[in-house]
């Protein structure tokens, strides 16, 4: 009875900020603040007992990913992730970071069309340098056309924020993102393979614990585009990154904690970690060592060491570990981080901090580092 009493709620809630909105009579601070009143319920709603009553697909070992299908939504899990991370420099010298994330989450276990369609969808994006950043969010409703997940060819969309492919395979993509403060336009191209997360794309965060997802990766893109900052253009290029995730505790759970890595080595491979703090601080690391040629090493948690060296403090008074040290003496590895911009906190649906950073040490390369659950 509460679900549908909110359902009923969140469309009258939708038709009228949609009516505001384009009557212009809706200030830009209140819609962030309706924004975040949607986004604290269905944290809420996910975490509540009402919400783990909603049954969904399970995750098995035993799923075998296929990357063309799997780029597409998966309504049977309650949440999904869509996350693209790219290191640029621009025509005029200076190194610029782009992120984009898209979730879904269930609203419930039920499969309604139009307005009893139970998908959200939020949204969020961020350019920065190492002085400034431009960040928005957004939160959209499924099933009405105003966000959602086609294929045939690949194209994810929020409003006018979306990523388009030329085929089924999502990376052949172009990203737009237009605001009123900022754009992007990026142009991708995979020249390397995909990459399984995990074992075969069956991720636990601890060998021990049944918590898992599913999730792969395409570590090698090229791209190249604009952006469109404070009124000025200017030209980019680089290397990028894509993560799909889905499965059903992406977001349930706030109080679990990780340290995420991907990064571009100056020796062509990339590395990929993940440090999980789970309850009672219970720690452990996933990863993945891979070659543009095709071959891929699972990291075990017992190859690599991943510790923080110096903490920040921000600008928001919040003290954070900026700097790492990894070690993966098996593989010769040995990383210093370094933040490009320190002051990227950002206080989206899931809170965290995330931004580029460069690494030194028996390697160089760049890549983005994120912190959440801090």
């Amino acid at each position: 009875m509460k679900t549908k009493r909110y359902q009923w709620m969140f469309k009258v809630a939708v038709m009228t900020l949609a009516f505001l909105l384009l009557s212009g009579l809706l200030a830009p601070n209140f819609v962030k603040e309706l924004v975040a009143k949607e986004i604290d319920h269905l944290h809420i709603q996910a975490e509540s007992k009402e919400g783990n009553q909603a049954v969904y697909d399970p995750v098995l070992p035993d799923y075998t990913i296929k990357y063309g299908k799997d780029f597409a939504e998966h309504g049977g899990f309650h949440n999904e992730v869509w996350h693209y991370r790219a290191n640029l420099k621009g025509d005029d010298g200076l190194d610029y970071g782009v992120q984009w994330t898209v979730y879904r989450v269930a609203n419930g276990d039920h499969q309604g069309v139009g307005w009893e369609n139970a998908q959200i969808y939020t949204a969020q994006v961020v350019v920065s340098t190492s002085k400034h950043s431009w960040s928005q969010q957004r939160i959209a409703r499924g099933g009405i056309g105003q966000a959602g997940v086609m294929m045939y060819p690949f194209r994810l969309w929020i409003d006018d924020w979306s990523w388009v492919s030329n085929n089924n395979f999502a990376i052949a993509s172009q990203l737009n993102v237009k605001t009123d403060d900022f754009q992007v336009t990026l142009q991708n191209a995979a020249y390397g393979p995909f990459v399984l997360n995990g074992d075969k794309g069956y991720e636990k965060t601890h060998d021990l614990m049944s918590t898992a997802s599913y999730s792969f990766s395409a570590p090698f893109i090229k791209a190249k585009g604009s952006l469109i900052l404070n009124g000025k253009a200017v030209k980019v290029s680089g290397i990028a990154w894509l993560d799909k995730e889905w499965g059903n505790h992406l977001v349930a759970n706030r109080s679990l904690r990780w340290d995420t890595f991907n990064l571009h080595l100056s020796d062509g491979r990339v590395l990929s970690l993940t440090q999980y703090h789970n309850p009672q601080n219970i720690r452990y690391i996933s990863g993945s060592l891979s070659s543009k040629n095709g071959s891929t090493i699972k990291i075990k948690d017992s190859e690599v060491r991943i510790y923080p060296i110096e903490k920040q403090q921000l600008l928001n008074g919040r003290l954070l570990p900026l700097r790492w040290v990894i070690e993966l003496p098996n593989y010769q590895i040995s990383l210093i981080t370094q933040s490009l911009n320190k002051e990227l906190w950002l206080p989206f649906w899931i809170p965290s901090w995330e931004g580029p950073i460069e690494v030194t040490g028996s390697h160089k390369g760049v890549g983005f580092m994120q912190l959440t659950g801090y």
